[in-house]
């Protein structure tokens, strides 16, 4: 596959291992419809353990866990400051995600 063409199983085999997309890739991602979509979709059916449609505040722990460690933040639990940076992201009332 050439530079700059992403296909769905390349995005979902992307999905938690660690890899690092820069500005192009997601902006690819976001600019294929159906791609998003389906990573999305993938991502969130992968986070709703209790499968409610719904995604808790621990559901979303992994997530948050990763994208700390993605920005150089320490692991949770390891410092006060990180700890108060995944505490804040945590208890944000804004943060609830449903499935449609």
């Amino acid at each position: 596959m050439e530079k700059g063409s992403t296909s769905k199983e390349e995005i979902r085999a992307s999905g938690g291992n660690g890899q690092v997309l820069d500005g192009s890739d997601i902006m690819e991602l976001v600019g294929n419809e159906e791609v998003f979509s389906s990573f999305v979709d993938h991502k969130f059916q992968e986070l709703d353990r209790d499968r409610d449609g719904k995604l808790s505040v621990k559901e979303l722990e992994p997530a948050v866990a990763d994208i700390g460690a993605a920005l150089g933040l320490p692991a949770q639990g390891s410092s006060p400051d990180s700890d108060h940076i995944y505490s804040e992201v945590i208890s944000c009332p804004q943060l609830s995600l449903h499935f449609s």
